[in-house]
Formats: structure tokens, C-alpha cells, sequence
């Protein structure tokens, strides 16, 4: 105990000049307290000290050697003192009888203790409040202090009897010391560990010096400094040890410096303040129980302890049995001085309060509207009124659903999808609406969710518009012991006492990318202050997106702008109009507005600071093509500060996310990687990752994943779910995923190659579509790795079964070849020829079937002298191996025979040909369903031939086989009606090749439904004939049927699909709009360019095609250029003698010819002439034609004799190969009849052109508008002849057809 005091202010003044104390002890008995003193000087001098202090009488005090004990006489509860220290140091006379405490005195006797000494027996009175004067209006404690009694010290007759104190009075001064000096040196510690927490770096740590103090005034506000000024005057001197409570109190809790308190702390200070103002300034004066006494010290404490504070002191205070009694003096001063205070500020205090009260009342009450948007681009923006109206009709269904409780929209999207700028418009025609409405107080407020960093300033911007207390919403965001999070849920609290407020309000919570995190600061359905509001929130974080309810409800935006918005957007930020390119580049970038916008502002820019002023959107494809997209989006991203990201950076963080928190979406990425960006059939995809990861075995935890992540786009047709990603997307995720580790990437491939395969049951047309583009994706990683140098680097990564993936290759390049992805399947069949290789080099069997393969495959691709070198290596080795009667080297005979007709060696494909047929007749028998393929090939080369009889005749004998063998509805029974009704068309008998082509068509819609791309070929064969019956409309009609089912079946990138754009030009061709039929011829050739190559044969044919187009159009050089690019091709693949170079000979001869270059015209012609006749013969078709355009070419040379001869030969092959009714003999008529004309037999050019008319109107359509050309001329040569009238008949028939067939 006595260690416990030494040191203190409560320590006995007994130590003064140089009187030492040795010993004091205060010892219980019973009810009293005995008080010893020891000293160590002589009697005297304690008697001296005592004289001092209390009178003492040295006659009447013993002291034993150096041991002193004094009675003192202190009037217990409820007594009249004879005299009261004052306030000034005077004593106040009471009304009592000294006597009658001297007598008390007297009749008391010596106490001894237990050890024999006498005790002094004290009682004394004393009741204190104690005031803290602190800086708020709250801080106000009343306080009545008794002065407490120190009695004059009566001289006892007897020896000195001992001071007595009762218990309730020891835990009286007990509870006094601790609050007077424990208590004041922790908050002098709790002060400075705030402040170097708060300026230790700044102003520096707090070492009680003068600096410290002025830096701690200088934090003050002014308002405080005049409050507080007689507080600061002291304060100011920096040295704690001068500051009392009050002071203390003030500093931490009420300061301005010292903000932000941590929760904790505040609280538990905060107790401390009021224990001492509330509870122990009211505590019996001078008396305090066991129990009221031990609970005290529990408060003080728990609360030392949870603030970090020593306890050991309160410890053994709680338990000492001695106390010194002159620190009792210092306490009672300490008590008064605070009385004086309290009843100045008082009165201050609580003018203050009502005025605060009345301003809170008004701050309570009083709000105004408010409309904080999410921060727009700063670019224009196109309004979107179909999606605002969307989103603005949901918000409504949910008022209307939850009139009294909270709802919740949720807009989820990939970045970029423009969630932000739908939400601001849709919060704006909110609050537009809002204002509208008489009386009604309602908000738009936008919190920024991207991070807890926006959140928070969010929530301040949102608390001061709702006008909550400034200093409240100030100290909450300097707070330097709350964290973000939980100054967020504060600022929450504060703004929810103001919601009810408003009538109505629309919550913007934007950018959220983790809603777990950001649904705790949000308000929630179950708090009533806010009610009747509701939320829309932004999110890219699908996966935690709720299930749709009557409160809640879900719009994903991923699929991005409408088309026409997106066009709209383009025009807008890039200043360039061109309809045809805006839908291609919308398309391209998939409608999403940040991509658009981006895309916009770059050909905008680029414009301005270029010297190519006519920088364009074609140029903007280049960049993308080339792997340029990151380059693009720059400039935007660099003058927005809305939005800073650009597209791909924002696609690449979510991405990188995604691949570290979840193993099925990383293996989902990285399969995706190796795939084209067109949709993907769903369980390949789940198929895959279960082969990747063998702890994946539930296959709809999977497919859940699969439908939260925010990058994916889920698509639902024909009963299957199909996974997409936008372009950016799977840019990204190529660009993330292309350094992963080797072993990874081949592991991945072999996965994805092997998925792949076990789809290959599918539908014929699921596989071309869905499947087949991924596999020309994966074969680009996978050739590398299946070459010679590669399979040893595939093998290290563990064991490689080479038998099963050359199955797996030629599976995948089986299904390449039957869906026109020729590149893929060759190189499909190129990798499984290195697998034999390396597997098996001896077996030459086993090549020849990947030989075939190939041979076919270079067959397609125009590589002919390849194709045939593969077949020719296939049959030799199937001849020496199998022997010559063989069914597989018949199909090796068969697959050479149509390398040779692709050559134009007809007479050698159909030698090879008839061989293949023997051998199956023999093997197979006449109705082997195979030997009818070989019918159908064998009748290619004699259409070609021009002996359309003979091709006739292999059709039908192959269409009796199948209708035998596989019945009357069969597809294969249709594929023989459209070749039969192709012979027909050739032979002009167009009626019998309507006739077929319909039956083929009804078979088809029966047994395969009005899509399938079988129907489309239909369709587009009977255009064709259609169009050669003259009637345009109709043709029209069936070829653009059969583009809409291949586009939608094929998708617009199909080889077929060329096809049917070629077709649907020819049309319009004919119907004179030459502007639209070079839109789809050009449209043809980028399919053929992307599909084939520039060097392929069908690309040299888009070429011819333009060629007539321009020469139509009159740009004869445009046209020369198009014939010269298309010979180019066909002297490279066919060479000098095919008969597709001699059709380009004859074009630029005609173009030539319109160019005035009448010589280098006829020597072309001649040279088609020659070839034609080499390769087909002095009866071919083909002869008519090379005629009738010599006999032109003649004719403008003035060789009118020649160009007669010329003509005439024509019409002979005509007539003899076509028969006198076929539309190319009515016109030939007319060439003869013009030549004959100018050479002046008017007789015999009238008989031309009158049988000219005479097959219009007998054998084909009388108002074909080739018809009208007829009666023009016709009635040309009557004027001539004098006949007006029929002329004039003859020229209104022309123009009437005209009218008709034209317009």
C-alpha cells in the first residue's frame, strides 16, 4: 500500500521539509479505522509537525521513541462541526457543542489492534460533485458539494486516543483517488496515443511541450476556441500534467483534432465521463458501500482494460486497508473548484441547447429534390428509348407490386454493354416524370459502387443533399479510427433518419462489381426508413444476381444496342454517313456502345489529324483485322473521364478475375480460346471441362457457373443451348490465354480435339453450323503439334495414344470436308498421314485412305494437279495391294475420273469413270445404291461434253436405282430429280425441268422441313428457271427463299451462300437495277475470298461475274480489270487449255470490243474459239457462243460476209444440240437477222426475226423480255419494208412487255 501512494498527489503531506514519514498504516476494527503515523526524527519533531498541522499540544500527545499517534476530532454524518474550513482558508462557526465532541472524545477508549498498538479512531463527511466541463451542449453535470469538516484537534486526558474512519468512508476516498489521479493519468495517456496515431507524421509526436499545446489550439475551430478559452489557456502550455479531467475529456472526446474516434474508444471514454460526472458526483456523502464501492471499480476497470490501459494500481487500491488522510484535503479543494464552474457554464449550456434543438428540429424536417446522375461520357449519346422505356416500364410493374416496401432492378452486363448510360437515362425520365407531379419531394441519387473508396464518397455526397448535420457527416469522413467500411454503414444510418421524408426516390447504386460485397451498404427489404423507394443496380457480377421474385427483378443489356441505335451512334460520334458500312460495323463490334463509340471517335479523329482526309470505316476494319482493336479504343478512353477504361482493358480485368477464381471457367476461357468466336454448342463446352478436370462430376454445377459468369451470352434455338462471347471478348481472351504454360495449351488441345469427336453423331447440318468452324479454330494449334517436329513435344507431356488421335483427326476431318471447311480438313488429314507415319511408315494400305481423302480435299480447293497426284498415289498402292477389280479401287478410279473433268480432260474422267462403274456393276451389282453415285458422276462429264443425252440418260438409270432401293420419298430420290432437272434446263426444255425440280422440292419439305439447306438448293435451282422462262419475279422470289434458309442455317459466311448471292444478281441483272446485282456479286466474292482464298477458281468466277456487271454499267475499264484478275487465276490453276479460260477469253474479247479494240477483241475470241473446239468438240454449245460474239466482232469491223457465216454456224450447233425451240436459238435468230439487216436481205432478216418471236410465243414465256427484243427488231426490218402498221404493232408489243416485265 504504501509503495502504492508514494509518488502520488494523494500522498501524505507529512513529507514536507524533510520530515520523513515512516510508516502509516490505516488499520480496520470492526467499525473503525485506526491511523498511525511513524516518523523517523525525534518526538519533538513530530510533535512539531503535528503543532503544525492540527494544534497539536505536545503536553497532552504521547509519542513513543520516533512513533507518534494523534487523536483527531472530525465530526461524523449529520454532526455540527464547531468550525468549517471555507473556501478561502477562514473557519465558519457552527451552531454546535464543542463540548459535548469533546466529551465523545473523552468517553472513547484506546482501541488496541490486533498487534497490541493503539489505534486512532476518525470519522469524517464529505459529499462531492464533480463537474467535467467538456465541448458539448450534453456535457452538463450539476453538482452540490458539501465542505467537508476537518475538526479542530480536541486534547483527549488521557493518553492520545486514535482518529476513527468507518468502511463506507475508506471506499468513499478509496473511489475519490481513483478517479482524482488513476483515472486522469489514463486519459493523458489515451490523449497521446491519439494524437501521434493522428499527426505523428504531420506535426509530430506529442512530448508535452508549448508546441504541442499551440498546435493542438490551432486545430480548434473558432467557435470552440471562444468556448473553451479558459480550458485552452491552460491546454495551450502542451504539458498534460496540467490538465485536470475536464480537460482531458474535452481533448479526446470533443476536440476538433481529435476525430474519427474509433467506436470503441469513444464509447468507453465516453463511460468514464459519466461515471465520474454522473454516478460519483452523486454518491452519499463521504460514505460508500461494499457493493456500490466494488462496482465502481468494475466500471473503471473494464473500461481501462478494453482501452488498453494498466489496471494494476485499481487492483490494489480495491484491495488496501490504509489510505493517507491528508490527500482527502486535495480531493475536497479538486470538488470545489468544479462547483464554480458548473454554475457559470450552466446557465450558457442551456441557452445553447434550446437554440440547438430548435435547429435541429428544422434540420429534421426540411428537404428539398434532388436528381445526382451517374456520370455520362462525354460524348453524345443516342436516347435509347426502346431500352428506357423497357426499364422504365419493369421499375413501374414493382412500384405497383411493392406500393409499401422496398424493390430492386437489377441491369447486369459485360462492361461496356452500357448499363451506366441506360441507368441515367432511365433515372432521369424518373425524376423528370417526378417533378410533374404536384407535391411530391422526391430524389435521384447515384452511389458509385466500383470500390469501397467510390462507395464512400458517394454516401458523403448522398448524406449532405439529404442535408444531415455537417459536423456529423464531417467527423465521420476524417475519421481516423473507423474504417471505409464502417464510415460507410455510419453515413447509411445517418441519411435513413431523411428518407422518410420523401415521397418518392430512385436509388442508383452503378458499377457494382462484387454484389456480395456491396449489398451490405445497401438498404435492405426488412428496414422500414426505406420503404416504399426503390433500387437500380448496375452490375456486371451476374452470378450473384437474385433469383427474380415479386420485389426484385433482372434485365441483362449484354446483347448491347439495338441495331439502329447502334447506327444512329456511329453517324453521330464520327461525322460519317454510310448506311451499308454502319450496320456491317455495328455488327462487327457486336452493338456494344462503349466499342461503337470508341470505333467513332477514332475514324473521327483519325479524319482531322490525318493527311488521309478520307480515312473510313473500311480502314477501321483493316485495323481490327490486323489485331489493332486495343490501338482504337485509346483516344476515348483518354477523353472520358466517365469512363476511363476502354473496352478491352475492362474485359481483361473482369477476365483475369474470373481465371483465378473459379478452374471450370478458366478451362471454359481456355477452350474458348482455341475456338472461332461464333456461338458453341453448350455441352461441348461442360463436355470439356469434365475431361480437363476429373473432379468436376456434377455436370449442372457446371452449366450454373456457366450461366452467372457476366462475359458469356447464353442463346436457346431448336431446343439447345448454345454459349457466345462478343468479338472483344474473344480477342481478350485470346490475347490472356496465348502465353499460358506449354504443357497447359497442348493439354487443352487435346481435350478440345477430343470433345469435338464425340459429337460427330450429331445432325449433318448441327455439325456444319455449330461445330465445324470451331474445328477450322483448334486444327490451327493442333496441326503445329501433330507435324513431325511437334507429336515428340506432345508425347513428353505424358503418354499419347497416336492410334486413337489419328481417328480423331480424321473423324474432324471428315466432318470439315462434307461442310466446305476445306483448309481445316486438309490439314485434319495432313496431321493423321504424319501420325501413320510416325506410328506405322510401312503401311501403305492405311495412307491410301487419307490419300483419297486429300485428293478430294485439293479437289475442292482447286489444286488440281495436287488432287490428282494424292488419287494416283492411292490407286497404285490399292492396285498392287487389292488388285484391280477391287471396290476400293474403283472408288480411287471414280475420285481420278473427276480431277480429269475438273481439267476439262473429259474423254480421260470418262474413261476412269466408266472403269469405277464397271467395277461396282460387277462387285455390286446394277442396283448397289453406289453404282448410282457413279451414274451421277459419269453424267457431269457428258454435260460438260454437251451430249446431254447421254448425261440424261445416267440420271435416270441412277434415279431408278434409288426409287427401287430406297422408295419414292427419299432425299437421295430428290437429289436425282434436281440433277435430272438440270439436264433439262441445259436442253432448254424448261417446263420438264420446272417439273423435277418442284418434285425434288415437295420430297424435301416432307421429309426435311421448309429449312433445311436441301430446300434451299431447290429453290434456288427452280430460280434459275424461272429466270429463263423470263418470269424475274418469280426467280427472284426463289432465290431470296433459299438465302434466308442459309444464312440462317449456314450462317452469312458460307460458300452456299456466295452461291445464292450470285444467283439473286443474275436476277436483277436481267431486271436492269445493275447497282444491286454488283452489291451481291461483290457480297459473294468476300465470301469466297474469306472461305477459299484469292486463288481459288470459284473466286476467278465472282470475278467474271462483276466483269459483265461493269461492262453493263459502262465501266469498261473497271470490267477489263475483273476478266484480266479472273484469266490471271485460271491460267495459274487450270492452265492455258481449260475451259474455263477459254469463258475468260471470250469476256475480255467482248469488253475489248466495246473499248474499241476491235483486233485484240477478235484474237481473244478466236482463242476461246480453239479451245473450245480442242476440248469439247465442233458440236459443243459452248462453239455457238464464240460464234455469235466472232460474228459481232466481225460485224463492227465491216466483215459483214464473215459475220454471217459466223452467226449462221452458231445457229447450226444451236439447232442441232438444243432443238429449233430453245430460247439460245430464238436468239441467235436475232444476230443473224441484225447482220442481215445491214447486208440488205430485209426478206431473210424478217424470216429470222419472226422465228425469233415465233419460240417466244410458242415454246417459252410470249412476254419474256428477250421477246421484246424480238418484236423490236422485228418491227425494224417491217418499217424498212414499208409495212408501218405491223411495225407499229411489233413496237408497242415490245413496249408493252417492257412495261410489264421492267417496272
Amino acid at each position: 500500500m504504501q509503495e502504492t501512494l508514494k509518488g502520488s498527489r494523494f500522498f501524505w503531506i507529512l513529507q514536507e521539509e524533510g520530515k520523513k514519514l515512516r510508516n502509516l498504516s490505516l488499520q480496520p476494527d470492526r467499525e473503525r479505522v485506526v491511523v498511525r503515523a511513524n516518523f523517523k526524527d525525534s518526538e519533538q519533531q513530530a510533535g512539531q509537525y503535528f503543532s503544525d498541522q492540527q494544534n497539536f499540544n505536545p503536553q497532552q500527545d504521547s509519542f513513543f521513541g520516533g512513533y507518534g499517534e494523534r487523536s483527531l476530532s472530525i465530526s461524523p454524518p449529520g454532526s455540527t462541526l464547531d468550525s468549517v474550513p471555507g473556501n478561502d482558508g477562514s473557519k465558519k462557526h457552527g451552531a454546535g457543542d464543542h463540548t459535548n465532541k469533546r466529551e465523545k472524545c473523552k468517553s472513547d477508549s484506546v482501541h488496541k489492534n490486533k498487534n497490541g498498538n493503539d489505534s486512532l479512531h476518525a470519522d469524517c463527511v464529505t459529499s462531492t460533485s464533480i463537474y467535467s466541463e467538456g465541448a458539448t451542449k450534453e456535457d452538463t453535470v450539476k453538482h452540490s458539494a458539501n465542505q467537508c469538516a476537518s475538526a479542530e484537534a480536541s486534547r483527549c486526558e488521557s493518553m492520545a486516543s486514535p482518529l476513527e474512519f468507518c468502511k463506507e468512508q475508506m471506499n468513499y476516498y478509496k473511489i475519490c483517488y481513483v478517479v482524482t489521479d488513476v483515472l486522469t493519468e489514463g486519459l493523458r495517456a489515451i490523449f497521446k496515443r491519439e494524437w501521434d496515431k493522428r499527426f505523428k507524421e504531420t506535426l509530430g509526436e506529442w512530448k508535452d511541450e508549448p508546441k504541442n499545446g499551440i498546435d493542438f489550439r490551432n486545430s480548434e475551430s473558432p467557435q470552440k476556441m471562444r468556448r473553451n478559452a479558459r480550458l485552452l489557456a491552460t491546454m495551450q502550455n502542451g504539458d498534460r500534467a496540467e490538465w485536470d479531467c475536464s480537460m482531458l475529456f474535452y481533448a479526446i472526446l470533443f476536440s476538433d483534432c481529435i476525430c474519427g474516434l474509433n467506436p470503441t474508444v469513444r464509447s468507453n471514454v465516453d463511460d468514464l465521463r459519466r461515471f465520474r460526472n454522473e454516478e460519483f458526483a452523486h454518491m452519499s456523502q463521504g460514505h460508500l458501500s461494499d457493493e456500490d464501492f466494488q462496482n465502481a471499480i468494475l466500471k473503471i476497470n473494464t473500461a481501462f482494460h478494453v482501452l488498453g490501459l494498466p489496471t494494476e494500481k485499481i487492483r490494489e487500491i480495491q484491495t488496501q486497508t490504509s489510505f493517507p488522510t491528508e490527500e482527502l484535503t486535495n480531493i475536497r479543494k479538486k470538488v470545489d473548484n468544479l462547483q464554480q464552474e458548473v454554475i457559470e457554464k450552466e446557465a450558457k449550456l442551456e441557452e445553447k441547447e434550446n437554440q440547438r434543438l430548435i435547429l435541429e428540429e428544422q434540420l429534421q424536417t426540411e428537404v428539398f429534390p434532388f436528381c445526382i446522375l451517374p456520370p455520362g461520357p462525354t460524348h453524345e449519346v443516342v436516347p435509347r428509348r426502346s431500352e428506357v422505356d423497357k426499364i422504365t416500364q419493369h421499375l413501374i410493374e414493382l412500384k405497383d407490386e411493392n406500393k409499401d416496401s422496398l424493390s430492386t432492378l437489377y441491369l447486369s452486363g459485360n462492361p461496356g454493354s452500357g448499363k451506366s448510360v441506360l441507368a441515367r437515362l432511365t433515372a432521369k425520365r424518373f425524376f423528370d416524370e417526378s417533378k410533374e407531379t404536384p407535391s411530391t419531394i422526391s430524389f435521384v441519387m447515384t452511389l458509385n459502387a466500383e470500390s469501397s473508396e467510390t462507395l464512400l464518397e458517394s454516401y458523403i455526397s448522398f448524406a449532405q443533399h439529404c442535408k444531415c448535420a455537417e459536423f456529423a457527416v464531417t467527423n465521420t469522413r476524417s475519421s481516423k479510427d473507423l474504417s471505409i467500411d464502417e464510415k460507410i454503414v455510419s453515413l447509411k444510418t445517418l441519411v435513413s433518419t431523411k428518407i422518410g421524408l420523401y415521397t418518392s426516390w430512385l436509388l442508383v447504386v452503378d458499377d457494382v462489381t462484387s454484389l456480395s460485397r456491396v449489398l451490405t451498404y445497401l438498404p435492405g427489404p426488412g428496414n422500414q426508413q426505406w420503404m416504399g423507394g426503390q433500387l437500380l443496380i448496375t452490375t456486371q457480377d451476374t452470378e450473384s444476381v437474385p433469383s427474380t421474385s415479386p420485389s426484385t427483378q433482372h434485365i441483362s443489356v449484354s446483347k448491347g444496342m439495338f441495331p439502329d441505335d447502334a447506327s444512329s451512334l456511329l453517324r453521330l460520334l464520327s461525322g460519317v454517313t454510310d448506311d451499308k458500312m454502319e450496320r456491317k460495323i455495328a455488327q462487327r463490334l457486336d452493338y456494344q456502345p462503349l466499342a461503337l463509340a470508341s470505333a467513332a471517335i477514332y475514324v473521327r479523329q483519325f479524319q482531322k489529324g490525318s493527311r488521309v482526309s478520307n480515312f473510313g470505316w473500311t480502314d477501321f476494319l483493316n485495323k481490327l483485322e490486323k489485331g489493332q482493336r486495343y490501338a482504337t479504343e485509346v483516344i476515348l478512353a483518354e477523353t472520358n473521364p466517365g469512363y476511363s477504361k476502354t473496352m478491352t482493358m475492362a474485359i481483361r480485368l473482369v477476365l483475369q478475375k474470373v481465371l483465378t477464381s473459379d478452374r471450370a471457367l478458366d478451362h471454359l476461357f481456355t477452350f474458348l480460346s482455341l475456338c472461332a468466336p461464333q456461338p458453341i454448342l453448350k455441352d461441348i463446352v461442360v463436355d470439356y471441362i469434365m475431361e480437363m478436370e476429373k473432379e468436376f462430376e456434377d455436370k449442372d454445377e457446371i452449366e450454373v457457373k456457366i450461366s452467372r459468369c457476366p462475359l458469356l451470352l447464353l442463346e436457346e434455338e431448336e431446343s439447345c443451348v448454345y454459349i457466345k462471347v462478343h468479338g472483344v471478348v474473344h480477342y481478350v481472351v485470346n490475347s490472356v490465354t496465348r502465353n499460358s504454360a506449354r504443357d497447359k495449351r497442348i493439354k487443352s488441345v487435346l481435350g478440345a480435339l477430343s470433345s469435338f469427336c464425340r459429337f460427330q453423331d450429331q445432325d449433318s447440318l448441327f455439325i456444319g453450323t455449330k461445330i465445324v468452324p470451331h474445328l477450322a479454330e483448334v486444327i490451327r494449334d493442333a496441326e503445329r503439334l501433330f507435324s513431325k517436329e511437334g507429336i515428340p513435344e506432345v508425347a513428353q507431356i505424358g503418354e499419347l495414344n497416336l492410334w486413337h488421335y489419328s481417328n480423331v483427326f480424321t473423324t474432324l476431318g471428315r466432318m470439315c470436308y462434307n461442310h466446305s471447311q476445306y483448309q481445316a480438313a486438309k490439314s485434319y488429314f495432313g496431321a493423321v498421314l504424319t501420325i501413320i507415319k510416325l506410328r506405322d511408315p510401312s503401311n501403305e494400305l492405311e495412307k491410301t485412305n487419307i490419300y483419297n481423302h486429300l485428293g478430294l480435299v485439293h479437289r475442292q480447293l482447286g489444286n488440281l494437279e495436287q488432287a490428282k497426284d494424292f488419287h494416283k498415289r492411292a490407286l497404285d498402292v490399292l492396285l498392287e495391294k487389292l488388285g484391280p477389280e477391287h471396290v476400293d479401287v474403283a472408288t480411287s478410279f471414280n475420285n481420278l475420273g473427276l480431277v480429269h473433268w475438273k481439267l476439262s480432260d473429259l474423254k480421260q474422267a470418262e474413261d476412269l469413270i466408266k472403269r469405277a462403274l464397271d467395277i461396282r456393276l460387277k462387285k455390286l451389282g446394277p442396283e448397289h445404291i453406289s453404282v448410282s453415285t457413279i451414274y451421277n458422276n459419269l453424267s457431269l462429264v457428258y454435260r460438260q461434253l454437251g451430249d446431254l443425252k447421254q448425261a440424261k440418260d445416267c440420271h435416270e438409270r441412277a434415279l431408278d436405282i434409288r426409287l427401287k432401293r430406297l422408295g419414292p420419298e427419299h432425299v437421295e430420290v430428290a437429289s436425282s430429280y434436281s440433277n435430272l432437272g438440270l439436264v433439262y434446263r441445259q436442253q432448254g426444255d424448261l417446263k420438264q425441268a420446272k417439273d423435277c425440280h418442284e418434285r425434288a422440292l415437295n420430297i424435301q419439305l416432307k421429309k426435311l422441313g421448309p429449312e433445311h439447306v436441301d430446300v434451299a438448293m431447290s429453290n434456288n435451282n427452280l430460280g434459275l428457271v424461272q429466270r429463263q422462262l423470263g418470269d424475274l419475279q418469280q426467280a427472284r422470289d426463289f432465290h431470296k427463299r433459299a438465302l434466308d434458309i442459309q444464312l440462317k442455317k449456314l450462317g452469312p459466311g458460307h460458300v452456299d451462300v456466295a452461291m445464292s448471292y450470285n444467283n439473286l444478281a443474275f436476277v436483277h441483272r436481267q431486271l436492269g437495277d445493275l447497282q444491286r446485282a454488283k452489291d451481291f456479286h461483290e457480297r459473294a466474292l468476300d465470301i469466297q475470298l474469306g472461305k477459299l482464298g484469292p486463288e481459288h477458281v470459284s473466286v476467278s468466277t465472282s470475278y467474271k461475274n462483276l466483269g459483265l456487271v461493269y461492262r453493263q454499267l459502262g465501266d469498261l475499264k473497271q470490267a477489263r480489270d475483273f476478266h484480266k484478275r479472273a484469266l490471271d487465276i485460271e491460267l495459274k490453276k487450270l492452265g492455258p487449255e481449260h475451259v474455263d479460260v477459254a469463258v475468260s477469253y471470250n469476256n475480255l474479247g467482248l469488253v475489248l470490243w466495246q473499248l474499241g479494240d476491235l483486233r485484240q477483241a477478235k484474237d481473244l475470241i478466236e482463242q476461246a474459239l480453239d479451245i473450245w473446239l480442242k476440248k469439247l468438240g465442233p458440236k459443243h454449245v459452248y462453239l455457238a457462243t464464240s460464234y455469235s460474239n466472232l460474228g459481232a466482232v466481225l460485224e463492227q469491223l465491216g466483215d459483214l460476209q464473215q459475220a454471217k457465216d459466223c452467226h449462221e454456224r452458231a445457229l447450226d450447233v444451236l439447232l442441232k444440240k438444243l432443238g429449233p425451240k430453245h430460247v439460245d436459238v430464238a436468239r441467235s435468230y436475232n444476230n443473224l437477222g441484225l447482220v442481215l439487216v445491214q447486208l440488205g436481205d430485209l426478206k431473210r432478216a424478217k424470216d429470222c426475226h419472226e422465228r425469233a418471236v415465233d419460240v417466244w410465243l410458242k415454246t417459252l414465256d410470249p412476254e419474256h423480255v428477250d421477246a421484246a427484243t424480238s418484236y423490236n427488231n422485228l418491227g425494224a426490218v417491217l418499217e424498212q419494208l414499208g409495212d408501218l402498221q405491223q411495225a407499229k404493232h411489233c413496237h408497242e408489243r415490245a413496249l408493252d412487255i417492257r412495261q410489264k416485265k421492267l417496272t
